[in-house]
């Protein structure tokens, strides 16, 4: 069984049809952890170094690269425009400090 606390958790990488759960609705709720691929439980493994052992061997095995270079790539605009609003918000951020001491915020 599941821990109650714990979270399900999935990692997957679509392009290949794999991926690595715990807990969640496509695999036994045994508290093991799986390895799916194609739609098909590839292997079941109780620590999750096991099951990403597993996992990156298929990736490997598949030759997926990972996405295309330059997908999410900022342009220099973009970049200056991002850095530029952070040197004005640490610039201004002595401005947003509280002052006095801890009896003055008292209700």
């Amino acid at each position: 069984m599941c821990a109650k606390a714990t979270e399900p958790y999935r990692q997957s990488i679509p392009d290949i049809h794999l991926s690595l759960e715990y807990c969640t609705a496509s695999v036994p709720r045994d508290g093991h952890y799986y390895v799916v691929k194609d739609g098909q439980i590839d292997g079941r493994f109780r620590t999750l170094k096991e099951a990403q052992s597993r996992y990156r061997h298929l990736i490997s095995q598949s030759g997926y690269a990972g996405p295309k270079a330059g997908s999410g790539r900022r342009s220099p605009e973009e970049v200056e425009r991002y850095l530029d609003s952070l040197q004005d918000y640490w610039g201004d951020s002595h401005k947003h400090t509280r002052r006095g001491g801890k009896t003055m915020y008292r209700s």
